[in-house]
């Protein structure tokens, strides 16, 4: 009887909205918004990437704090979950198709296809700042979103996640030649649902981080600085 108590105990705690994570989201997303303001009003401070310098220590900083108090959030978090053949599989599948597709818009926007050592070092670069937003979308976000009786389940969330991906992204300036249908609303739908659903069904943070990196610094040499 009292193991069942125990169990019914977790499986509650686990049902419960974590309001600190959430709280210290919102307060690095407002410090990261300053630093932005700062780096816009201010060029001659060449502040380089300190807003994502800022949120990636901050966010190991609060990893480290919350897992010495409470070490399970680790796993909820999917930060320790062992990644499995199957995780590995899917991930690097469906990057592949990402990448196949921003290779397909790079030949049609410009005959040619090319790729340089220094995308990967840009690669590596950029996890600093994939990081946190990976963190607090996934690790925060889904897994508060997913306590929801009406988003339970591993299909309807990822759904809602790529539309507002899509919605998010439709007033970017970056659209397709001669036309008003910007780049990111048709593949950003596809990203986010499939990047919910991985998640959710894995719950592996770290091999969407790098499918994260890799993917944008792509986007960006194959396809925004062409439009």
């Amino acid at each position: 009887m009292e193991t069942a108590n125990m169990g019914n105990s977790n499986e509650n705690a686990n049902q419960k909205i974590d309001w600190h994570d959430i709280r210290v989201g919102l307060l690095i997303g407002c410090l990261v918004v300053v630093v932005k303001v700062i780096k816009h009003f201010m060029p001659g401070l060449q502040l380089g990437n300190l807003d994502g310098l800022v949120a990636f220590f901050l966010c190991v900083q609060y990893t480290i704090y919350r897992a010495r108090q409470e070490p399970e959030k680790l796993d909820e978090w999917g930060i320790t979950t062992p990644i499995t053949r199957s995780a590995l599989m899917i991930i690097t599948l469906a990057t592949s198709c990402a990448i196949a597709v921003l290779a397909a818009c790079s030949l049609l926007l410009t005959d040619t296809l090319s790729f340089e050592i220094r995308y990967i070092s840009k690669m590596v670069e950029y996890i600093i700042s994939a990081s946190p937003q990976q963190f607090f979308m996934c690790s925060v976000g889904l897994v508060t979103l997913s306590k929801f009786p009406l988003l339970k389940g591993l299909w309807r969330l990822p759904f809602v996640v790529g539309l507002l991906f899509a919605l998010a992204h439709f007033w970017v300036p970056f659209h397709f030649p001669g036309t008003k249908i910007p780049l990111q609303v048709i593949v950003t739908f596809p990203l986010g649902f499939l990047a919910a659903w991985y998640f959710l069904k894995f719950r592996n943070i770290l091999p969407l981080t790098l499918s994260h990196a890799i993917l944008y610094v792509l986007l960006h040499h194959w396809v925004q600085i062409h439009l």
